[in-house]
C-alpha cells in the first residue's frame, strides 16, 4: 500500500530541550495511526509539525523540523482537528460545517451524532468542548484522504465515542490520531507510534498488542543498559589501575570504554522517574459513608434525577455516566451538599472526609509556583507510609525538578491536571469524589492513578468517560439511563455495558411503545383474521429484529473486524442502520395493530 505521509529523520530543539531526536515512519493510505506517550513528550509537536508540512498555511518557523524532512503525496487532502480548534467565531454551526457537496441530512445526522448545539447557534458563543464537536463534525464531513485528530475523544461522553468508533472504522483514508483514550485506541487503531525519549517506535496491532510488545522492547533496553553498565564498572576498575596504553590491545580496550560511557542515555533521552501513587486516606470510614434516600434534583425545568436511593458501602469505587449535560456533576454536588436536593434526603457519615477534585480546575491560582499550589501552606504530606516533604511527593508522581517553580500559569492542560490531582491527594480525604480526573492525563499517570485508587483504603465516586480506566477502577456504575431514570450496576464498567445491551430491548420496549403516537386511522374497524395472525407474532418478530441489531453492534465492537474484514465494514454499518430501522418500523406496527384491536367492535 502506498505511502501518503513519510517522516524522515526528524530532530526538533526547543531552547536547551531536546524534542524530537531522529523520529522516522510513514502512514499509508488505510493506516489507523494512534500516535501516543508521555505528557512532553512531543506527541503533538510532531503532529503539528507533519499538519504545516501539508498545510503551510502560515510561516510559524517554531513548526520547521531543525533537521529531517517530511513529505506529503501531492494533491492529498488533509483535515486536522487540534485541542484548541481555529474555527470562524462570527458564523453560525451550520456555516463552520458546510463543506461542498455535502447534503444538509448528511451534516445534521453528524451534528446530532456529536450532540451539537443548535446549527443558528454562534461559534464565538460556544464552549471549548463544544468548539471541539463542531471543528471534529466539520472534519468528518469534509471526507479527506488523512484526517489528523489531536485528542478528539475529549469533551465527549462514552456513547458518542462509541459512535465515532464506529464512524471511523468505516473511514476509507488513513487516520494518525494522538489520545489517551486506551479503549478507543484498542478498537481503532491498526498500528501503535510510541514516542519515547525523542524517538519514535511503531507498533502493528491495536493497544493491548501494543503493551506486549512496548513490554519486551523495554525488557531488552533494561538487560542491554544492565550489560553496559556491568561492563562499565569493571572497565573503571581496570582504568584506575593506571594501564599503559600502549600497546593495540591496550588501547582498543580503553576505546571500548569510552564508547560504552558515550552510549549511555543523555539528559534528555533518559526515562522519567517511575511514578508511584500513594492517596492519603484521612479519618478510618464509619457505618454511614454516603446514603441517599429518595433524593430528586431538577435544572432549568429538565428532571436530572428522581428518586434514587443509594447506599455506598466499604470499598465502593462508584463510576457515575451517562451523556453531557445528563446531571453528572450536579449529582456530585448534591452529594457533597453545594447544592441541597429538591426533595428526599441526602446523608454523609459523620466520619466521611470527601477530596472534591472538580473538572474545571479553577481552583488552581495561576500566580503561584508548583510547589506554593500543591504545598498549599504546608511543607509536609502525610501518607499511610510515613510523613513525606512535598518535594519529594512531587517527584513521587514523577513532577520533573526543573517545574517545580513554574507558575501554574505557564503550564498546559495536562500539567495543570497533574498539579490538581497532586493538590487534591495531599489533602487527603477517605472519599476521594472526582470529576473527569483523566482529562489530558498521559498514559503513565493513569495508570498510576489506577493503581492509587486500587489500593486506596477509603471510597471513591468518580465521573468519567474514560471507559478503560472505569473498567479498571469501578466496582459499581451509577448509569444516567434519561427521563431523571439512575440505575446502579453493580460491577465493572464492562458488564455494565453488557448489562445495558441484554437488557435495553425489554426494558425500552413498553416505554417506548407508550411515547410513540398511536394511528387513528381504521380504529373502530374490526381486526381481521390477518391482523389477528400478524399481532400474534409481533413479540417474536421484534425479539428477531432486535438481535439482529445486538449481533451486528457486538460485530462492529470488534477491532478485529475492521482489520480483517475493512472491505465489509461499512455494507454492516448500513446493514445495522437498516436493522434499527426495521424494529422501529415494527415497534410501530405492533402499537398500530394493538390499538386496532383494543378499539375493535366485538
Amino acid at each position: 500500500m502506498a505511502a501518503v505521509v513519510t517522516v524522515q529523520d526528524l530532530h526538533k530543539r526547543f531552547g536547551n530541550r531536546l524534542v524530537l531526536q531522529g523520529v522516522s515512519f510513514a502512514v499509508h493510505e488505510r493506516d489507523r495511526i494512534g500516535l501516543i506517550g508521555a505528557n512532553g513528550a512531543g506527541k503533538s509537536t510532531l503532529l503539528k509539525m507533519m499538519v504545516h508540512g501539508a498545510l503551510t498555511v502560515d510561516s510559524d518557523n517554531s513548526l520547521e523540523p531543525d533537521e529531517g524532512m517530511i513529505t506529503w503525496r501531492r494533491d492529498l487532502a488533509l483535515e486536522y482537528v487540534a485541542q484548541e480548534p481555529d474555527l470562524p467565531v462570527e458564523a453560525t454551526i451550520a456555516a463552520a460545517l458546510s463543506r461542498e457537496g455535502v447534503a444538509d441530512h448528511e451534516m445534521h445526522t453528524v451534528a446530532a451524532a456529536l450532540k451539537l448545539p443548535g446549527l443558528d447557534k454562534i461559534v464565538g458563543q460556544l464552549s471549548i468542548g463544544e468548539r471541539r464537536r463542531v471543528a471534529l463534525a466539520r472534519a468528518l464531513l469534509g471526507k479527506p484522504d488523512v484526517l489528523a485528530l489531536d485528542e478528539p475523544t475529549n469533551h465527549l461522553d462514552a456513547r458518542t465515542i462509541e459512535w465515532l468508533e464506529t464512524r471511523l472504522a468505516a473511514w476509507q483514508g488513513a487516520l494518525i490520531v494522538v489520545t489517551h483514550d486506551r479503549y478507543f485506541l484498542d478498537r481503532v487503531a491498526t498500528r501503535i507510534v510510541e514516542i519515547d525519549r525523542g524517538k519514535a517506535y511503531s507498533y502493528e496491532g491495536d493497544y493491548e498488542q501494543f503493551l506486549l510488545s512496548q513490554a519486551e522492547r523495554l525488557s531488552v533496553e533494561a538487560e542491554g543498559e544492565y550489560q553496559r553498565s556491568s561492563f562499565v564498572r569493571r572497565e573503571i576498575d581496570w582504568i584506575r589501575r593506571r594501564p599503559k596504553a600502549r600497546t593495540t590491545k591496550a588501547k582498543a580496550r580503553i576505546d571500548r570504554y569510552n564508547a560504552a560511557v558515550a552510549s549511555a542515555p543523555t539528559v534528555d533521552d533518559k526515562r522519567g522517574p517511575t511514578m508511584s501513587l500513594q492517596l492519603p486516606t484521612g479519618p478510618r470510614l464509619g457505618g454511614t459513608i454516603v446514603e441517599l434516600k429518595q433524593a430528586s434534583r431538577s435544572l432549568g425545568g429538565k428532571t436530572l434525577f428522581k428518586d434514587l436511593s443509594l447506599v455506598m458501602k466499604s470499598g465502593d469505587r462508584i463510576g457515575i455516566v451517562g451523556p453531557n449535560g445528563a446531571g453528572k456533576t450536579t449529582l456530585i454536588k448534591t452529594i457533597l451538599g453545594i447544592d441541597p436536593p429538591d426533595s428526599g434526603q441526602v446523608i454523609v457519615g459523620t466520619n466521611t472526609r470527601p477530596a472534591y477534585f472538580e473538572q474545571g480546575r479553577t481552583e488552581l491560582r495561576d500566580e503561584l509556583t508548583v510547589i506554593e499550589e500543591v504545598g498549599d501552606g504546608y511543607d509536609y504530606v502525610e501518607l499511610p507510609t510515613g510523613r513525606v516533604h512535598v518535594r519529594g511527593f512531587l517527584k513521587m508522581l514523577a513532577f520533573p525538578e526543573s517545574v517545580f517553580d513554574t507558575k501554574i500559569g505557564q503550564l498546559s492542560g495536562g500539567e495543570r491536571n497533574r498539579v490538581q490531582l497532586a493538590r487534591l491527594l495531599r489533602r487527603g480525604g477517605n472519599l476521594l469524589v472526582l470529576d473527569e480526573p483523566t482529562n489530558d492525563l498521559d498514559l503513565p499517570t493513569l495508570g498510576a492513578l489506577e493503581d492509587g485508587l486500587l489500593s486506596f483504603p477509603g471510597c471513591a465516586l468518580i465521573v468519567s468517560h474514560d471507559r478503560w480506566f472505569l473498567d479498571r477502577v469501578a466496582t459499581g456504575i451509577l448509569a444516567f439511563e434519561g427521563d431523571g431514570q439512575v440505575v446502579f450496576y453493580e460491577g465493572s464498567y464492562s458488564f455494565y455495558v453488557e448489562r445495558r445491551v441484554k437488557i435495553a430491548p425489554s426494558a425500552a420496549a413498553p416505554r417506548d411503545r407508550d411515547k410513540r403516537s398511536r394511528t387513528p386511522t381504521d380504529v373502530g374497524r374490526k381486526i381481521t383474521f390477518k391482523e389477528k395472525h400478524e399481532l400474534a407474532g409481533m413479540e417474536a418478530a421484534i425479539e428477531v429484529a432486535e438481535r439482529e441489531v445486538v449481533e451486528l453492534e457486538a460485530a462492529l465492537s470488534n477491532p478485529e473486524v475492521f482489520k480483517d474484514r475493512s472491505k465489509d465494514v461499512q455494507a454492516m454499518i448500513s446493514k445495522l442502520d437498516a436493522a434499527r430501522a426495521n424494529v422501529e418500523k415494527l415497534f410501530a406496527r405492533w402499537q398500530e395493530l394493538e390499538a386496532i384491536a383494543k378499539a375493535s367492535p366485538s
